[in-house]
């Protein structure tokens, strides 16, 4: 099955952010680390004069635990059973843990791996492996009651009603949302309409979108529905009490009496 590098939702080619991540955060510490020692120096003429350093152990020491560049994606999709082992498409363990992390399940060999391999070693979990909530998996058990709420799956069935998730066409929904959550970063386009999938704002129902475009026929030459058909149906747009979430900064409700 394959994945092209863009969709009507992905902005940057398909690795772009996996291969320039490590350079920005290591940027982004030195820049704090210099602006906290100017800032620090200058204070009432204090002869403090701060140090920097910067550890020296080795790569094996430090494992990366999460990621959530989409939420909910390695959560809804793969398996935290030890006993499914993640297995890459050489048939191979994929992101092996370490001492500092020895989990080898799916989510875990997820958050280890750079993005920049996700569509290669991750899209076939996703989407056919073997924990039962894969992407055809889904399609398979949701899909007849989806079109009995009305709505329509950006899946095919094969075979009416489908006797296993084999009867199931899930390619339509692949090429849409695997551009977006392959790799599992969050990417950002100055020059378009802020708001996940470009970005994302404080209240963007980003869960419910992610749902759309897993689950609904979006896109084509006559779709049905859009990004937002399942607002609301996960991401809360009010309170308890009905009222609208604040749409602006700081996004604070009056303090109570």
């Amino acid at each position: 099955m394959g994945y092209g590098p863009k969709s009507e939702f992905g902005r940057q080619p398909a690795g772009y952010w996996g291969n320039n991540m490590k350079n920005i955060y290591t940027f982004a510490l030195a820049c704090a680390a210099v602006a906290a020692g100017i800032g620090l120096a200058g204070c009432g003429g204090s002869d403090f004069v701060p140090t920097f350093g910067f550890s020296t152990a080795t790569k094996d020491r430090f494992v990366r635990v999460d990621r959530t560049g989409q939420p909910a994606i390695a959560t809804a999709l793969l398996s935290r059973d030890p006993a499914i082992v993640p297995l890459g498409p050489t048939n191979t363990l994929l992101n092996p843990g370490n001492a500092a992390n020895p989990f080898n399940n799916q989510r875990d060999a997820l958050n280890r791996g750079d993005p920049i391999n996700d569509a290669r070693d991750f899209a076939g979990l996703f989407t056919v492996g073997p924990q039962s909530n894969t992407l055809r998996n889904i399609h398979f058990e949701v899909g007849p009651q989806l079109r009995t709420l009305g709505l329509t799956p950006c899946s095919t069935e094969t075979v009416t009603p489908p006797a296993t998730n084999a009867d199931v066409d899930i390619s339509a929904c692949v090429a849409v949302v695997a551009p977006v959550v392959l790799p599992d970063v969050m990417t950002y386009d100055l020059n378009a309409a802020p708001g996940w999938p470009n970005g994302r704002g404080f209240d963007d129902p980003v869960v419910d979108r992610l749902l759309a475009a897993a689950l609904l026929r979006i896109s084509g030459t006559s779709p049905p529905h859009n990004i937002n058909t399942l607002v609301g149906v996960i991401n809360p747009t009010r309170d308890e009490t009905g009222t609208p979430l604040p749409a602006a900064f700081p996004h604070l409700r009056p303090a109570q009496p």
